[in-house]
């Protein structure tokens, strides 16, 4: 039982350390935006990340399961290319920007595009899982969605929130990438025996 939870919290630190950049955005579309559109374009957004990451785990258990493993490459390139952009980089924001009376697709069309990020930490995790331990990553990643929206209503109704912190959160993301790749590479096949 302790397993299931372990994995279910290492989920979660997953989906919270790849929502960074959408936690920024999402307390800027509460102040600008109001509740309704920002929180149910980020859940479901989420969902469909969550709900596609699922499908690719259960596909590849059915195309090849053999090669499973080497899904872990994705978030290792993804998060060696982060860490690039960061060092070379200058500290320019390139968020994709959206008007206020945007509706409740075009909210959601903006948080699948941040995350990208999630999915490729999600669908490896999962995928090199067994399939009872999918099930508790996916609550705990999902709980991790519920936690953001829910931490993110309480900041915004701060006077005077900041976002320099999660910033600086963010320059993890890359790092946990390379470390959940890296753990799915290591790990692949010892779970499916």
């Amino acid at each position: 039982m302790w397993d299931e939870v372990a994995f279910a919290a290492s989920a979660a630190l997953a989906q919270i350390v790849t929502n960074l950049d959408n936690l920024a955005v999402l307390l800027v579309l509460l102040v600008t935006m109001g509740a309704m559109r920002p929180l149910t374009g980020y859940a479901l957004s989420q969902g469909l990340v969550l709900g596609a990451a699922m499908v690719l785990a259960f596909g590849t258990d059915q195309a090849a399961p053999e090669w499973t493993g080497y899904l872990g490459t994705v978030p290792i390139l993804l998060g060696v290319h982060g860490l690039w952009h960061q060092w070379w980089h200058s500290e320019t924001n390139t968020q994709p920007r959206l008007s206020s009376s945007s509706g409740i697709l075009g909210v959601t069309a903006l948080f699948l595009a941040l995350s990208l990020d999630s999915f490729a930490v999600m669908a490896p995790l999962l995928a090199d899982s067994a399939p009872g331990y999918r099930l508790w990553a996916l609550a705990g990643a999902s709980s991790a969605v519920a936690v953001l929206c829910a931490g993110a209503v309480l900041l915004s109704d701060a006077t005077a929130f900041s976002g320099a912190w999660a910033v600086r959160l963010e320059r993890l993301g890359p790092v946990v990438m390379i470390l959940i790749g890296a753990y799915v590479l290591i790990n692949s096949g010892t779970d499916l025996v």
